[in-house]
């Protein structure tokens, strides 16, 4: 039974995204630093995000960890379905930002960052020898919400649409 493994490995991490925030001293800090870095131009991303499509209920949480790191997981509820989950992130790397997917706990996938797809609000990251998804978008809609996106690649092709609000994270404190 792997639900009861998940749900127990997510529990927790949900927690810990829930407990880190991105400081705006630490961001201005970084700012003045002349450094460009993964929390830097995507820490727009950092935070509890929630939305539903049906019956469909999916989220996902990303905290900073560092300069080059962000942190995510992701959760999809359907009724009477096992929890699906995706441990991410999204590091800094020589040739620039990379996603990193690993869905039920698979091996990591990697996607970098497409700069000729991407803007200061959204990140698109593309591993085109990738089976499903070829491509991973994000795009901040504003400062409480989000269009998260998966496709196949060419325009035209399947794509599959998450638009998400900021939500309360699991086990802030009110």
């Amino acid at each position: 039974m792997k639900t009861p493994l998940a749900v127990a490995v997510l529990v927790p991490l949900l927690a810990a995204c829930a407990s880190t925030a991105v400081s705006a001293p630490a961001l201005a800090e970084l700012a003045a630093s002349g450094k460009t870095s993964v929390d830097e131009r995507l820490a727009w991303m950092a935070g509890c995000w929630g939305g539903e499509k049906e019956t469909t209920r999916f989220r996902e949480n990303w905290m900073v960890v560092s300069p080059d790191l962000l942190l995510g997981v992701s959760a999809t509820t359907k009724p009477s379905a096992p929890v699906e989950f995706e441990f991410l992130r999204i590091e800094g790397r020589a040739g620039g930002p990379v996603y990193v997917a690993q869905p039920g706990g698979a091996p990591a996938t990697s996607f970098p960052l497409s700069a000729a797809d991407s803007g200061a609000e959204s990140a698109t990251f593309v591993n085109l020898q990738h089976d499903f998804p070829k491509r991973i978008g994000y795009k901040r809609v504003d400062a409480d919400s989000l269009l998260a996106w998966i496709d196949a690649g060419a325009k035209g092709s399947l794509r599959i649409e998450f638009p998400m609000r900021r939500v309360a994270c699991p086990g802030a404190v009110r």
